[in-house]
């Protein structure tokens, strides 16, 4: 692996010593330094490819202009993307610049902020105990809602509890839940599992059949026939996401089956190609952009996540 060039190597090129090479790189007035021995040093570095450290920057000036967000291992939805963009956007405004990174399983959070020193910390992932006590401890800022808010199902948004209340005040009896496969996107599954399960037995309804599937028509058929066989079959399917909505109607396509005749589907996030679906796809909006907005606001110590989560609705189509 090719060595990283230093400030020691830009002032041996240049003659001088590394705290002049400091000054002139960091812009540093007060300092007695001939305009000769700047351009030699900004020569040298630029001769180099010497790039300085902006954590070392950092840790000299006890600022920061990096906020960072930590994103759950799974693939990015559009949902997701546009909560980076509002995000980004609203720091931007305030002279910051935000980095989002997709932490493995592995972990590492730690390391990662000890490694950039950021001024804030967002995360859209959740974090065991003794990980969110160890960035307490760094002195960063921490906006999470798994650390705002006291409603243990409080980060689903009330997604769930919609999807539920809508298909059973349809008159759906017999619900299922549609979910992607992958360990990526555990907590965010069993954040959503919890809260339709948690609404189904406030209605008096049976505990909901879960169905694994991928984004593949051939295997979300096979989903849609292990639902509706059985005893009980159900009626009515609350997708992990409008994606999952999709493929829900792409299987039932595929079976010669439609929704909402033979399976009622909702999706959630309401995703712009919803209204698009063959039928169009009844679902839950969710404003991504307001939530972005909000951890961006939470990260410069501007509000509480409890004072203004995202608004939620829900958005009737054919589908259900």
């Amino acid at each position: 692996m090719e060595r990283r060039t230093t400030s020691s190597d830009v002032a041996r090129e240049a003659g001088v010593s590394r705290a002049t090479v400091s000054y002139v790189l960091n812009g540093r007035s007060g300092q007695s330094i001939s305009g000769a021995t700047r351009d030699r040093v900004l020569a040298a570095a630029r001769d180099l490819g010497y790039i300085p450290s902006a954590a070392a920057r950092t840790l000299r000036s006890g600022r920061s202009k990096l906020v960072l967000m930590l994103l759950p291992p799974e693939p990015l939805g559009r949902a997701q993307a546009m909560v980076i963009d509002a995000a980004s956007e609203y720091l931007e405004q305030n002279g910051l610049r935000l980095v989002a990174h997709r932490l493995p399983r592995s972990g590492g959070a730690v390391s990662l902020v000890h490694s950039l020193v950021p001024a804030a910390l967002i995360l859209i992932t959740p974090l065991d105990n003794a990980e969110l006590a160890a960035l307490q401890a760094t002195g960063i800022r921490v906006a999470s809602l798994q650390l705002t808010l006291n409603d243990p199902l409080g980060p689903d948004l009330g997604i769930g509890e919609l999807q539920v209340q809508y298909l059973a005040e349809a008159g759906h009896r017999r619900i299922g839940v549609a979910v992607p496969v992958g360990s990526g996107y555990g907590w965010r599954v069993r954040m959503r599992l919890a809260a339709i399960e948690q609404e189904c037995a406030v209605r008096g309804l049976p505990r909901p059949a879960v169905a694994h599937l991928r984004l593949d028509a051939a295997d979300a058929a096979a989903a849609v026939a292990r639902l509706l066989e059985g005893p009980e079959p159900v009626s009515a399917v609350c997708a992990f996401d409008d994606d999952h909505a999709f493929a829900l109607l792409a299987g039932l396509a595929a079976a010669g089956l439609s929704a909402p005749q033979d399976l009622a589907v909702i999706g959630a996030e309401d995703i712009p190609l919803a209204s698009l679906a063959v039928p169009p796809l009844t679902s839950v909006r969710l404003d991504a952009e307001q939530l972005g907005k909000r951890f961006a606001q939470m990260a410069l110590g501007e509000a509480h996540a409890g004072n203004g989560l995202p608004h939620i609705s829900l958005v009737q189509r054919a589908s259900a």
